[in-house]
């Protein structure tokens, strides 16, 4: 057999590996990434190396996708502990020598730079997908007490840099685990009264910054230059984009920088004023198609362990694009939460991306 000859066949077993993945999730993804591209070159006003760059990441994360997507779903669960474990010592890592970027210490720089938080959001519910899925009787109470601690210790690191908002993410791709592994709806609903219980105690130890956040939600007009500032030009330029928009790289708000953030948290707004309504409207159908075939999967799932992490991951993503578009609106607070797959890239797409590359894995064993 000649060089040739064994180049050809590597090369036709790496596209059928590629063809026997999620049709319907690859192209979903590849839609989202194309629409990333574009609103991408309007929100950082047309310059080319940042495009450029943005190519050049989305390229690597769908690369990343296809290798964890093909690999044995026994090795992703033989790799959960050191996962957890290494998540844990990097956000220690990151309150002793992390970068301090607006008085929050929030990253590592290891070459590259990278959010130990986001990485939790995947190594949480993995660690306790893999504890309940060697529970071969019905799950007790002092399980989940275990699980309860495997989700607070990530969580008080995280609350430390300080960054409440990705907190609450982990902690509840944590908790969507514990529901799924059949927590008692009264025990929900008992910490749910203790929560709100618990409400003047927990506003008391909020930050200064977190509780003007709170307060300017209820009225932003009271710091319209301030704290309020995000929602009102958000709120702003989803209106006058209408039904239609103003035209692709014509949105007044984006392009006169009224919109901080516009490329990351507050990417909507240009998809909002430059295509209207209905290029929203095309966004939401994206990710309700890809919400409901993930639920497909979550239904064919062999085992607890796939079942468990596919249901996490769905929840997760669908929490994400909620408090994401919720925040932009003005119905919810600004909490720093890009938007999965158009915002732009980062340890959050990549950490997206190794997540869907899972999803992909658990539909190929359910399609065999």
């Amino acid at each position: 057999m000649n060089l040739a000859d064994t180049k050809f066949k590597r090369l036709k077993h790496l596209l059928n590996r590629f063809y026997n993945l999620d049709k319907t999730i690859i192209l979903i993804l590849l839609a989202l990434a194309t629409i990333n591209i574009f609103v991408q070159y309007s929100a950082n006003d047309k310059v080319a190396g940042r495009i450029i760059n943005d190519i050049a990441y989305l390229g690597v994360s769908f690369g990343i996708l296809i290798i964890v997507a093909n690999i044995n779903l026994n090795q992703i669960k033989n790799w959960t502990v050191p996962l957890y474990i290494i998540s844990i010592l990097c956000l220690i890592a990151v309150l002793l020598v992390g970068i301090k970027v607006n008085g929050a210490k929030r990253w590592l720089n290891l070459g590259i730079r990278i959010q130990p938080s986001e990485i939790c959001k995947l190594s949480v519910p993995l660690i306790l997908a893999y504890f309940y899925s060697y529970k071969n009787t019905v799950v007790k109470g002092l399980d989940y007490i275990y699980g309860l601690l495997l989700i607070l210790v990530p969580f008080a690191l995280i609350a430390k840099q300080p960054d409440l908002g990705t907190g609450i993410l982990v902690l509840a791709a944590g908790f969507f685990v514990l529901f799924f592994v059949g927590l008692p709806w009264r025990v929900i609903i008992f910490g749910l009264v203790i929560l709100l219980a618990s409400t003047p105690l927990i506003w008391h130890h909020l930050h200064d910054y977190q509780q003007h956040r709170l307060l300017t939600l209820l009225n932003p007009q009271s710091d319209p230059l301030g704290k309020g500032y995000h929602i009102i030009q958000g709120m702003i330029a989803i209106g006058s984009g209408g039904l239609y928009g103003q035209g692709y790289l014509n949105g007044s708000q984006i392009h006169l920088d009224f919109i901080p953030e516009k490329h990351t948290d507050f990417v909507i707004t240009v998809v909002a004023e430059e295509f209207g309504y209905i290029g929203i409207c095309v966004i939401l159908l994206l990710y309700l198609a890809l919400i409901l075939r993930c639920l497909m999967i979550v239904r064919d799932a062999p085992d607890i362990f796939t079942r468990v992490i596919a249901a996490s991951t769905t929840m997760s993503f669908t929490l994400y694009i909620l408090i994401n578009m919720g925040m932009v609106a003005g119905i919810l607070p600004v909490v720093g939460v890009p938007l999965p797959f158009i915002s732009y890239g980062g340890t959050a797409t990549i950490i997206l991306m190794v997540q869907f590359g899972i999803m992909l894995a658990i539909a190929k064993r359910n399609k065999y």
